[in-house]
Formats: structure tokens, C-alpha cells, sequence
């Protein structure tokens, strides 16, 4: 049965404020480059307030369906869309998310703490997004179905995360993307434990198997679990790894972007694509 997660009354205060995002059509979805594709990572967070509405809404208006986020289970096994294990940073509370009731969450801000930059796309200034939550994975489904192909982080460690997810997507007919440009979902995990898990119950999708580094034996693993895909950090990728990638059958794209020098890295690399928290900047750079 679908549920429409009401949440804390503020959380319904704000819902008729929230952009109403239109189906865009492939044409008009900028995100690709040939084989690279630029997805925006925690949303547009660059310019809102990671993994919220307000910075997933930013990047799709400005082009970018591809969009990555992490998830994981409150106190109460609700997935959402968090991701530090900490609440501290990111919202007005305190504590593990873990420890946390949806009910605590849904009365937290997660976007007072965010100084929108005076030259971002967003809205701009101190406290611009004080109406900001942290999302359920459920109603970003609702939200986003046909709209987004959704690069979806196991974050958390919880055995029953992936089943969880996994129940969730067959709910709401989120299946393996046919393109970059398409709308689906595929996984991804630093956890291999969370991958094999993630394969059993889903598998169907896309898996990849997220660190630091390419090597023989983290090909050979990511193999063993059954993953298409190994995302290295941008900082440490090289050609020979996405060689060696491929003769183990799998595709590379690459995280941690933080420069110019980062992203042309994984560019030059001939990784598939790269998540980037300055997608836009990014589009400019590579001349998309």
C-alpha cells in the first residue's frame, strides 16, 4: 500500500511552496557529454542544501536528471535521503540518524545551516532554505518518478537497508535505466556486505561497488559480488584503471570531485561519468 508521508507540521506548511517539477523530455536533459556524464552529487549542493529537495529540484531545472543521494534507516526503519551518520551537520539536530524516530527528523530543519553563495543559481544569502527537510526515500519516489535517473547510495550498514529499498522501488516502478538520459535507478555502496545484499534483492539493477582505488583484486571482487560497476575517487584514477576495469567487465565513473584539475582527471580517465556537487560549472569546464 502507498503511503503518503505527511510529516511534522511544518514539513506539510512548506509542501505548497515546493516547485512542481514538469516531465522533461530527453532532448532537454543537458547531463551527457558522449560516454560522460556529469551527476549532481546530493543534488545541486553546490547551491542548496544537500540531499533536499531545494538542491535536487536546482539541478533538474538546470538540465541535470542524473542525480545521486544517500540513504539509510531512522530508529524506526524508515529509509532517508541523509548523508553523514550524524544529524549535526546537516540539520538542526543532534545524534546518530540511526537513533533517530522518523517523527524527530520530520521536525528538524536541513537547510538553515546552508550560506547559499551570492553567485549560485539558487536562492542567496544566509538562511535561504530554513524551510529545508530531510526527505523519505518513499516520497522522493512519489515526488520524482519519470523525472530523475537516480544513482542511489546503500549508505548505512543496516542488514535490512537494501530490502527495504528494494521493496520501495518495486512499489513505485523504479527499474534499471535504458540511458544515462533516462529515467530509473540503479546502486551503489562502499559496504560490500550492503552490495551482496543490494544484488539479492535487487537484482535486476545496476550495482557498483564505490573506494578509493582500482585494483586487480577490488575488480575481482566487485566481480564476485555481481556489480557492472567500480566508482573510484576522481583524485586517484588513471587510464590503466579503467582499462583494468574494463577487462574485468566493468564500467568505471569516478566521486570526490572537489576542482578543475579533479574533474578533467576523471574526464581524461575514460571513466563513464563523474558525481559533482557544481554540475553546471562542471557542464562550462567540459564544454558540454
Amino acid at each position: 500500500m502507498r503511503l503518503a508521508v505527511a510529516g511534522a507540521l511544518h514539513r506539510s506548511k512548506v509542501a505548497g511552496n515546493r516547485r512542481i517539477i514538469a516531465t522533461m523530455s530527453p532532448s532537454s536533459r543537458k547531463n551527457a557529454s558522449g560516454n560522460f556524464t556529469l551527476i549532481a552529487h546530493r543534488g545541486f549542493s553546490s547551491d542548496a542544501p544537500e540531499n533536499t529537495y531545494d538542491a535536487i529540484d536546482l539541478a533538474i531545472e538546470n538540465g541535470f536528471n542524473n542525480i545521486e543521494t544517500d540513504v539509510q534507516l531512522t530508529s524506526d526503519g524508515v529509509p532517508v535521503l541523509i548523508h553523514d551518520d550524524m544529524l549535526d551537520r546537516t540539520t538542526t539536530g543532534s545524534g546518530p540518524v540511526a537513533e533517530a524516530s522518523l517523527a524527530y527528523l520530520n521536525s528538524l530543519d536541513a537547510g538553515i545551516w546552508f550560506d547559499a553563495p551570492a553567485d549560485g543559481v539558487g536562492r542567496h544569502g544566509p538562511a535561504s532554505y530554513g524551510d529545508a527537510f530531510v526527505p523519505t526515500l518513499e516520497e522522493f519516489l512519489q515526488r520524482y518518478e519519470g523525472n530523475v535517473n537516480l544513482h542511489l547510495e546503500l549508505k548505512s550498514k543496516e542488514p535490512e537497508l537494501a530490502a527495504k529499498v528494494a521493496s520501495l522501488l518495486a512499489e513505485y516502478g523504479w527499474k534499471q535505466p535504458k540511458s544515462p538520459a533516462d529515467a530509473g535507478v540503479s546502486i551503489s555502496s562502499f559496504v560490500p556486505e550492503q552490495l551482496e545484499r543490494g544484488r539479492t534483492a535487487m537484482p535486476h539493477l545496476d550495482h557498483g561497488y564505490l573506494l578509493q582505488s582500482v585494483t586487480a583484486e577490488t575488480c575481482q571482487v566487485a566481480v564476485k559480488i555481481g556489480c557492472s560497476g567500480i566508482y573510484p575517487n576522481a583524485q586517484t584514477v588513471t587510464s590503466e584503471d579503467v582499462d583494468m576495469a574494463k577487462e574485468h567487465g566493468l564500467w568505471v565513473r569516478t566521486w570526490g570531485v572537489k576542482s578543475e584539475d579533479d574533474l578533467l582527471r576523471a574526464h581524461t580517465s575514460g571513466a563513464a561519468g563523474t558525481t559533482v556537487d557544481w554540475p553546471l560549472r562542471a557542464q562550462k569546464i567540459l564544454a558540454v
